[in-house]
């Protein structure tokens, strides 16, 4: 079978936004907190506090850069105690401070506000009011009011699902992507990464193998229902906003690369498995070599000997270097 795992881990790095990318974006998070803060001590007399949520937090960090070539960053809005006012009156305060900060403006959407930037980005700015002695937090809900919802717990919790070698991260980040080519409704990041962390079990050196299990493991549990409830509360179901017919068509999608990924696996020409991967998670995954890589290592270190050594400039002899080991990282 075709070893991708190089590949895997360059298309990782091809959809996580870099540093002057996450640099600008904090930028305009920094100019829009200046304005809401300025209409929430107008208005409510309080001061709020923000933090980093969702798929942009230290502890979570499954940001990408989607296929239309934007990203989502969540910045949660916290006020210090429950406001005289109703959680949508908030909510609209704060979109009323950033609408016409950019081109494309902003929209209240039912748990938060979001900012557009063109081509580039957009900002979510849920609000939430404290209580103190309490480790939860209440969020505005247009149509529902104040909602007992936390996102620190999520992310403690998928924290509790973390390994060492970062691969969960990386499988999320690739369901994610997957998720952002496909032309119908998909679960949202946040659902894809509960079913990731339940769903995991580490690879080591092969995320394509890695991914493929995950794959089946996901397609089990959504076999008999696509729900997917959240581990911490409210408890509620993150798949929800579906409809049946976009539950079905998800389905479908997921026995799809299923399928095609054990193919992808199966086939020992590494650039026909990359053209297999491409079909899932798009252009952006690069081609492989055309051979068969894992072949081709195997011969290299047969022949090199058993008595040969590996010099510091890559080639075999037999004074000075190290033992050869196989590596599984080879071509791409």
């Amino acid at each position: 079978m075709a070893n991708c795992n190089k590949l895997f881990g360059d298309f990782t790095k091809t959809v996580t936004p870099n540093a002057d990318e996450m640099q600008r974006m904090k930028n305009s998070r920094q100019a829009l907190e200046k304005k809401i803060t300025a209409k929430l001590q107008e208005k409510l007399g309080m001061t709020p506090t923000y933090y980093t949520q969702g798929s942009g937090a230290h502890k979570m960090r499954t940001i990408i850069i989607k296929e239309n070539g934007t990203y989502d960053a969540d910045r949660g809005v916290y006020l210090p105690e429950k406001p005289a006012v109703s959680a949508e009156t908030v909510q609209r305060y704060v979109y009323e401070a950033v609408c016409e900060h950019t081109a494309d403006g902003a929209e209240h959407r039912k748990k938060c506000i979001r900012v557009f930037y063109r081509g580039a980005y957009n900002i979510d700015f849920p609000v939430y009011y404290s209580v103190k002695g309490e480790d939860y937090a209440y969020m505005a809900v247009k149509g529902n009011g104040w909602i007992k919802d936390d996102p620190w717990h999520m992310i403690t919790w998928f924290e509790g699902y973390k390994d060492e070698d970062g691969q969960l991260i990386r499988m999320v980040k690739d369901l994610k992507a997957w998720a952002s080519k496909c032309s119908c409704k998909m679960p949202s990041g946040i659902a894809l990464a509960v079913w990731a962390a339940k769903n995991f079990s580490a690879v080591k050196d092969r995320d394509d193998e890695c991914l493929y299990n995950l794959l089946k493991a996901i397609q089990s549990a959504v076999f008999f229902s696509v729900t997917c409830y959240a581990p911490v509360e409210p408890y509620d179901d993150l798949t929800a906003k579906m409809s049946a017919d976009q539950k079905t068509r998800f389905k479908t999608e997921l026995d799809k690369f299923v399928a095609d990924a054990k193919k992808a696996l199966d086939e020992p020409n590494q650039l026909k498995s990359s053209r297999i991967w491409q079909k899932y998670l798009g252009d952006r995954f690069p081609d492989g070599a055309d051979e068969d890589t894992d072949q081709k290592a195997r011969a290299l270190y047969a022949a090199a000997g058993s008595t040969s050594l590996l010099g510091y400039t890559g080639q075999f002899n037999h004074s000075s270097g190290v033992t050869p080991q196989y590596n599984r990282n080879y071509g791409g």
